[in-house]
């Protein structure tokens, strides 16, 4: 694992909550790396230590849910289970559930 992708899984794990959401450049911007919004997702897409580290609660920046390694009704379920609603891929009051980096 790189250094990089270790970065990644701490700040998501410390600043997105349960419950909440993170685009995939917002993480890069948490992590001061701005333009690796394509580095975060490959992370995530690296991640061995789901769900212990929610790279579920990582999605695009028009609230769309992204990619996910696994099946993405697995990331559907993870998701709602924390109580944000998904309809047709996309969150449901993505504004709100937002995690704000500035």
């Amino acid at each position: 694992m790189t250094d990089f992708q270790q970065l990644c899984y701490q700040t998501l794990k410390a600043k997105v909550p349960a419950g909440r959401v993170i685009t995939y450049a917002g993480l890069a911007q948490l992590i001061n790396h701005p333009k690796a919004h394509r580095a975060v997702g490959s992370a995530m897409n690296k991640n061995p230590f789901a769900p212990e580290v929610p790279c579920h609660r990582v999605v695009k920046s028009n609230g769309e849910l992204g990619g996910f390694a696994q099946d993405i009704k697995i990331k559907i379920k993870r998701l709602q289970k924390e109580g944000v609603q998904v309809i047709d891929n996309k969150i449901v009051d993505f504004k709100i559930k937002v995690v704000k980096t500035i």
